[in-house]
């Protein structure tokens, strides 16, 4: 489970985001200036000591649909320095180091863990100031494990997501999701 607090984040999670996809060969193209980067939901994994934030971004820009996994953390990731995105300011756990999630083993076990078990994102749940658990959050996105892959031997994010052309059926070694707005199951993840 996610325990998310009601903070004050500097700088925010959308300026962070941003500033990491227009540093992106895959995005080169895109016009972040014309069509600025969108909050359009997230999903998170559970880190089992409850140390790291595992949080996926998905955005927008324009008619480009993004995915931009980061991991926040209390400490610099020792080795990770190509990964680094930012530090940022939590106004309730204080100084957080934010990585790319692709560099952060423990980002990329999660995952490979979730499509291997067939698992399921994390709950999300409200949390105040003294760490006090409330509310469910309900309104992210779902995302789902389809089953290991035999045979594969790593995992791969996808940047640019196609939700034009979605995932019909649940083949194994994917990372599924959907979300509001999007009623279909999208291939997130993939097992290669």
């Amino acid at each position: 489970m996610a325990d998310i607090y009601a903070a004050q984040l500097n700088p925010g999670k959308l300026d962070v985001v941003t500033d990491w996809v227009a540093k992106q060969d895959w995005a080169a193209e895109l016009d972040l200036k014309a069509d600025p980067i969108e909050a359009v939901t997230a999903y998170r994994f559970d880190d089992p000591a409850g140390e790291v934030g595992i949080e996926i971004h998905i955005v927008k820009s324009g008619d480009q649909l993004l995915q931009v996994p980061l991991t926040y953390r209390g400490a610099p990731l020792e080795g990770a320095d190509e990964s680094f995105v930012a530090n940022m300011e939590h106004s309730v756990l204080g100084k957080r180091w934010v990585y790319a999630g692709m560099g952060d083993p423990l980002f990329r076990q999660r995952l490979d863990h979730t499509i291997a078990t067939a698992s399921t994102a994390a709950k999300q749940w409200r949390v105040d100031d003294e760490g006090n658990r409330g509310e469910e959050i309900t309104d992210v996105a779902h995302a789902f494990g389809t089953g290991p892959l035999p045979g594969a031997e790593d995992v791969e994010v996808l940047y640019r997501l196609s939700p034009e052309s979605p995932a019909e059926k649940s083949d194994a070694g994917l990372l599924l999701g959907r979300w509001d707005g999007q009623d279909t199951n999208v291939v997130l993840a993939i097992m290669v």
